[in-house]
């Protein structure tokens, strides 16, 4: 005999990181990764200023476009913060650089660091999101 209504106990160690958080950071992967992919064979200093576009201007404009849909609506709970993820993503895109540039004279050098982006992003992603929200 089983009950339904009781709720099986969650493992210790898993980190509480619902679905939607998952989904966006696979879809935020798939892009940087595309994009980097896209640039293959452009030189690191190129590849740094594209990245550092979608990276630094693009990512806070969908964020105030978000912010300014939900205006009328206060939200109460944890927010992202802005230095938390300007740091995380200055680390991301310095070590993507350094992984260019070491595999400059590697055939497909850019494919294997945009593949590495889109698992670290989509990998790891979830895993430090609550350490980038605030309140």
């Amino acid at each position: 005999m089983t009950r339904q209504d009781l709720s099986l106990p969650r493992r210790a160690g898993a980190p509480a990181t619902p679905r939607p958080v998952k989904r966006v950071y696979r879809m935020a992967g798939l892009i940087m990764g595309a994009v980097w992919a896209w640039n293959a064979g452009e030189p690191v200093w190129e590849h740094a200023l594209k990245f550092g576009l979608l990276l630094f201007v693009g990512a806070p404009l969908l964020h105030l476009v978000q912010k300014r849909r939900t205006a009328g609506r206060p939200q109460a709970g944890p927010r992202l913060s802005l230095a938390r993820a300007v740091a995380a993503k200055g680390v991301l895109l310095a070590v993507a650089l350094l992984a260019s540039y070491l595999l400059r004279s590697t055939p497909h050098g850019d494919l294997y660091v945009a593949a590495g982006l889109f698992a670290a992003i989509a990998g790891i992603g979830p895993l430090v999101h609550r350490h980038l929200m605030t309140g």
